[in-house]
């Protein structure tokens, strides 16, 4: 292996392992991710709050993860120990019963899922997560290497993207932070197929291999069961695509590379979107025939979109309160003091006033990563260079 190769190598061992430093006491220990507290706000376990020694919840926004995704994948171990993995396609627990494997988030298809099956849950959670933030750094390393960024800015790119508010705000959250990971390989991929087709000018270029692995990152987003992300994911890569295409056009100023350009893009998303079919088809049947369907006006979906005065949260993500925060200093008592009520005298236990759900609205990516984002784009538009198309895109 040459030197270049063996740096690289080093570097994207390094990126998979440093989300140990915050997961390594559920990887490794006996801490779970799961917020198992959350369920004494609720019937039954509420009874027990005394007996189990039981306050408030740390965090009560993330009960989603105890309430249902463990279930789901519960549901899903004990069809697969029963020798039944056709049972996951109906789930009778749920009231009446339910489509199961049509929805979507219980990530069954998702290749990564398998540790959920082999694992302790309690475990596997940590695990998966560890994983899949480790994956989204590699990723957006390599798509920062495609980029021709030099490795100190593509592992600085890598940091940013894997362990921004988004995603780390979204952990508890498996299948999100598992399609949103998928996203940056996808791009390289876009990359790598318009490059080289302007490296060869009009000869014919056949970019099977960055076909493949394109369509197999898009298939592995859509099986990790979050059909939002995937909206963003295609979007995302449509404009790329669609940006690099016009530069590819400026350089080779032909129609017919251009043509096949745009059919191998193409390809590659209708082979992506193929391969996810297996769950994005009993999707759409569901659906379909949701009961949700036209129940919401244009204006309370419009009423549900990120508000312009959250902008402040990009600097201060703490700005409206932080529901894992139950106390606060008081300057006059110089005391740490706990919630109880707020100014009505109404009963509380956490500070959070924000105007967005916290983990929906999380956003924040670094006052540094900020600054540096700023500086780059500022350098990369004031000189003549092969990535002044890219800086434009990115900083548009």
């Amino acid at each position: 292996m040459n030197p270049s190769r063996r740096a690289d190598a080093l570097i994207i061992i390094a990126l998979l392992l440093l989300p140990l430093l915050w997961f390594a006491p559920q990887v490794l220990g006996d801490r779970t991710i799961l917020p198992a507290d959350n369920l004494f706000q609720y019937p039954p376990w509420e009874a027990f709050r005394g007996e189990f020694g039981v306050g408030t919840p740390t965090n009560g926004l993330i009960s989603d993860l105890v309430l249902e995704n463990v279930q789901w994948k519960s549901f899903i171990v004990d069809a697969l120990q029963a020798g039944r993995p056709a049972d996951i396609l109906w789930n009778p627990r749920s009231f009446a019963g339910v489509p199961f494997f049509a929805a979507g988030q219980q990530s069954a298809g998702y290749p990564l899922s398998t540790l959920f099956y082999i694992l302790p849950l309690w475990r596997a959670y940590g695990v998966f997560t560890w994983l899949q933030i480790g994956l989204a750094s590699v990723f957006m390393y390599a798509f920062g290497r495609v980029l021709h960024l030099r490795r100190a800015a593509a592992v600085f790119a890598a940091i940013v993207f894997a362990y921004s508010g988004f995603f780390i705000v979204s952990v508890n959250f498996s299948m999100v932070i598992a399609a949103a990971a998928w996203l940056p390989l996808l791009l390289a991929c876009v990359e790598l197929i318009v490059r080289r087709q302007e490296e060869r000018g009009e000869r014919l270029h056949v970019p099977v291999p960055y076909v493949a692995l394109g369509a197999g990152a898009l298939a592995m987003q859509i099986l990790a069961g979050h059909v939002e992300i995937t909206y963003y994911t295609l979007m995302v890569a449509a404009a790329f695509a669609l940006w690099r295409l016009i530069g590819a056009w400026r350089t080779l100023r032909r129609w017919q590379p251009i043509a096949r350009l745009a059919a191998w893009l193409l390809a590659m998303v209708a082979l992506g979107v193929a391969l996810g079919g297996v769950q994005l088809l009993p999707l759409y049947e569901l659906v379909r025939q949701s009961f949700r369907e036209g129940s919401a006006t244009l204006q309370q979906v419009r009423d549900w979109a990120w508000p312009s005065r959250q902008i402040i949260t990009f600097l201060l993500p703490d700005f409206y309160g932080n529901p894992t925060h139950h106390t606060y200093f008081d300057i006059w008592q110089r005391a740490v003091v706990p919630v109880t009520q707020n100014a009505l005298g109404e009963p509380l236990s956490t500070i959070d006033w924000g105007v967005k759900n916290y983990v929906e609205g999380g956003n924040y990516l670094g006052i540094p990563a900020l600054l540096a984002a700023v500086i780059g784009a500022l350098a990369g538009l004031g000189r003549r260079s092969a990535r002044r198309s890219h800086t434009w895109f990115f900083a548009v």
